[in-house]
């Protein structure tokens, strides 16, 4: 038996949730699936699957094989397409992580267009804002806010973001404009709580050139960024956030850009992959389809 393709069936099986939907999936029989498990828990010594009549579960030790075979075979197919012309086919499983954010606003809308572009891959995409460790949790890509980390991670940042002050039109015809940020406690303001820290996060502000930072009195303070946009946008208050997370109403009119000339520049959008696979046609692919999506982003900021 090829080991290689037992691991294959074995990841389709847990994939596809049974052993039926996987052999019509890879065209075999189910007697062959079934054999082909059977013959690979006996290499290993272990059972992979609590199997009854009705459902299928993986053991432990099943977890931990199909997270390693799934390593072992896109490894597999990078070996392969770094040998001849068909290097430049991406194709496989890909698995990507970013903030809810950048998934909602910019990454999910275009998924269909880039699996469109690229039809023998699949994407597996979990939005979340943890910090993980990449090689753990078999993530090929990342998108994340903030400083790069110190670490073997190939990176770059892809988007430049500001922090800005803005209001709806409506709060603006109600309350006017402040002039300077040592005004803010004049008005409405809507302060973002840090979720662990449950401490308010300061406004970032610079004067000629030099960074300073204030917290408002608020009306309301939230751990959920969106949330605060959106009461901003009903004209609940004013709201500093970073550009990535404000171009879509600052684009429409929904909120108004204030106190423009405090502007200070924020945490930039990077792209982290392992180092391992930077010539992998799948990962390739995706970094040029994000690098290219916050690029127009931001031309259109």
């Amino acid at each position: 038996m090829d080991r290689l393709d037992a691991l294959k069936v074995f990841c389709a099986v847990v994939d596809a949730g049974g052993f039926s939907r996987a052999a019509a999936k890879l065209g075999i029989s189910t007697s062959s699936v079934t054999h082909q498990i059977g013959v690979l828990e006996a290499h290993f010594g272990a059972r992979l699957l609590n199997r009854t009549t009705r459902s299928m579960s993986l053991t432990d030790e099943g977890r931990r094989c199909v997270e390693q075979a799934r390593r072992l075979l896109e490894d597999m197919d990078e070996l392969e397409a770094s040998m001849g012309d068909a290097q430049q086919q991406a194709r496989g499983s890909l698995r990507v992580d970013m903030p809810d954010i950048l998934a909602r606003r910019f990454v999910a809308p275009a998924l269909p267009r880039f699996l469109a572009a690229h039809p023998e891959l699949s994407v597996r995409l979990s939005a979340s804002d943890r910090l993980i460790d990449m090689i753990d949790e078999g993530v090929d890509v990342m998108l994340r806010i903030g400083e790069l980390p110190d670490s073997a991670l190939v990176g770059r940042a892809i988007f430049k973001n500001d922090y800005i002050c803005c209001a709806s039109p409506e709060f603006i015809t109600r309350h006017g404009r402040p002039e300077h940020p040592d005004q803010l406690d004049r008005f409405p303001c809507l302060n973002f709580v840090y979720p662990k820290a449950r401490q308010l996060r300061p406004w970032r502000f610079q004067q000629d050139g030099q960074p300073f930072s204030a917290t408002p009195r608020g009306a309301v303070a939230m751990d959920h960024v969106e949330s605060l946009i959106d009461m901003a946008q009903q004209g609940g208050g004013i709201v500093q956030h970073l550009t990535v997370s404000l171009l879509e109403p600052l684009r429409s009119g929904a909120l108004v850009p204030l106190l423009e000339p405090w502007r200070v520049a924020g945490p930039d959008v990077s792209v982290l992959y392992p180092q391992r696979h930077q010539r992998a046609a799948r990962i390739k692919v995706f970094v040029d389809f994000v690098e290219t999506l916050f690029k127009n982003a931001a031309a259109a900021s």
